[in-house]
């Protein structure tokens, strides 16, 4: 058994020094998914179970694994989250597990050059958490990740093998990050209605700061008046109790809709005045 795994990492240590000339029986899969404004990517390589008893057998019960084949699991956050309770910091980590009959230990290692749990060292730990290891409905034959429940903040990351799953709670505060790019645009691009607009819009969506969502909106039309940001600007002085000026510039904004004949803005101007009149 030593010389297999010897041969083996051998043979992926060559694979991975050079273009890949054959198939392998552990072939290389990325997966990415956009979570709000967080980038998150995965790269593993995906055993197959072949008939194999695979947890408690080929993976032992209270022993590290690298959670695939070949290289350890890599996944990369573009920004800090949350997993499953626990902070975690943007950056690259390699994904260990520690699989007991009812639970995965998930362990995120700031080293993600390693091969096995050989140079495996725990002072490098970033993070650990734990979840349930479940039944899968159906027979997975290749180890796979993705990604369901994708939410503008929150996702679960699926890991599935056999008839075994997990699943790990991801969060990431789109929030924080948006308002933030949002003020560091409009720093850098002074005078433009779009960004102006943008802005405005996603601070009214969100209930953030209304008066803010104002000035942004009037910087918006005073840069240049059109049908869009003006049914925002409208929008922003609802928001902020002005009945007078919200229904003089949702008029206005109708009627640039019509000029322009555009019927959804029409729509929205035509149910923003059913609002107002009811103030």
């Amino acid at each position: 058994m030593k010389k297999y795994i010897l041969s083996t990492l051998f043979i992926g240590g060559l694979l991975s020094a050079q273009a890949q000339m054959v198939p392998v029986s552990s072939p290389k899969a990325k997966v990415y998914q956009m979570v709000g404004l967080t980038e998150i990517e995965i790269e593993y390589s995906r055993p197959a179970a072949k008939d194999r008893q695979l947890f408690g057998d080929l993976i032992p019960f209270g022993e590290l694994w690298r959670t695939g084949a070949n290289k350890a699991t890599k996944i990369s956050f573009s920004s800090d989250v949350n997993i499953n309770g626990v902070d975690l910091r943007a950056g690259e980590y390699s994904v260990f597990t520690l699989p007991t009959e009812q639970s995965i230990m998930l362990i995120f290692n700031n080293d993600t050059e390693l091969w096995g749990t050989g140079s495996y060292d725990e002072g490098k730990v970033a993070a650990r958490t734990e979840v349930r290891l479940e039944e899968s409905r159906n027979q997975v034959e290749s180890m796979r990740f993705t990604f369901e429940n994708v939410m503008p903040e929150s996702a679960d990351l699926v890991w599935a093998w056999g008839r075994h799953a997990f699943r790990l709670p991801v969060k990431a505060s789109a929030r924080e990050l948006a308002m933030e790019r949002i003020s560091t645009e409009i720093s850098k691009i002074e005078n433009s209605q779009g960004v102006y607009n943008q802005a405005a819009g996603y601070y009214l969506d969100n209930k953030l700061d209304e008066k803010k969502a104002l000035e942004w909106a009037m910087k918006s039309v005073e840069a240049k008046e059109a049908y869009w940001n003006t049914y925002t600007l409208a929008r922003a002085y609802h928001a902020n109790g002005d009945k007078k000026n919200a229904k003089k510039t949702a008029e206005l904004a109708l009627r640039m809709a019509k000029g322009e004949g555009n019927r959804t803005y029409m729509e929205f101007n035509e149910k923003l005045l059913e609002k107002i009149n009811k103030m």
